[in-house]
């Protein structure tokens, strides 16, 4: 059954993004964009409304989720699915029915047709994890759900400013510096103290580390806590037995790092 109680972890990424004296972001908009991106579909993954596997997104259930930030983001997949035009039968169903007309009713007792195995079984089709990271990330897509949150719960607030000769600008800053301090305060004091961080906490610093906030949020950390702190959230996402939720969170990771790392490289 998908979960309705919202996460916030992308709130706190952002919020964390924006803790300095002006409330300018103190990363590029790009590793930004990635992040807000990962951490929604976190949220959506975490709360079994997606499903993650081998780079693809699969819708869990037909239910949407209440979440102003999340309800977009899957009307959207869903919309998507209703283009998509009807697939061809797999290649193995067809090959089992010509099977059958060549050799008759009585084939299936001579071991003919061989039988289909799993990985030939045709399969749902489903979203490339790639492509939605860089739709949510482009154009500040995941940016205005996350500050729409945000604005509804009072923790960032609309500032304009005029420029000579080039009319209004307008910009979110948070409200408060102690509700934006707070992500990165929690998880340094949890690494410094030798506490274990909730989910949320463990994919947040996850975070912290593809897009390079750490350099600004984490500074406080000495080399050997970072260290602990990346053993903490390879603990934090290791499935004891078969794999689930936290290795799709663990895939989002990776993919988060490597859309961050190619931005890099342009």
């Amino acid at each position: 059954m998908p979960s309705a109680e919202p996460t916030r972890l992308t709130d706190d990424l952002w919020l964390a993004a924006h803790d300095g004296v002006k409330g300018s972001c103190l990363i590029g908009s790009r590793p930004l964009g990635v992040g807000l991106a990962a951490g929604l579909l976190a949220e959506l993954v975490h709360g079994r409304f997606l499903e993650l596997r081998e780079g693809e997104l699969f819708r869990s259930t037909g239910e949407l989720p209440e979440d102003p930030a999340l309800r977009p983001v899957l009307v959207k997949i869903e919309a998507e699915e209703r283009t998509w035009l009807p697939s061809a039968p797999p290649a193995s169903v067809r090959t089992t029915a010509r099977a059958h007309e060549e050799w008759g009713p009585r084939a299936s007792e001579r071991g003919w047709p061989p039988p289909v195995t799993e990985e030939n079984r045709h399969r749902l089709r489903g979203h490339q994890l790639s492509v939605w990271m860089a739709y949510l990330a482009y154009e500040q897509r995941a940016e205005t759900r996350v500050l729409d949150r945000l604005s509804r719960i009072g923790l960032v607030r609309r500032e304009e400013h005029r420029r000579l000769f080039r009319g209004t600008t307008a910009r979110y800053v948070p409200c408060d510096s102690f509700a934006s301090g707070t992500p990165a305060n929690t998880i340094t004091n949890a690494v410094q103290t030798g506490r274990t961080l909730p989910w949320p906490k463990v994919f947040l610093a996850g975070l912290f580390l593809a897009t390079g906030l750490h350099h600004h949020a984490l500074a406080t950390l000495s080399p050997y806590e970072r260290s602990l702190l990346t053993q903490q959230i390879q603990a934090g996402l290791s499935d004891a037995g078969k794999p689930g939720i936290k290795a799709m969170l663990r895939e989002l990771l990776r993919a988060a790092d490597a859309a961050v790392g190619e931005a890099a490289m342009r």
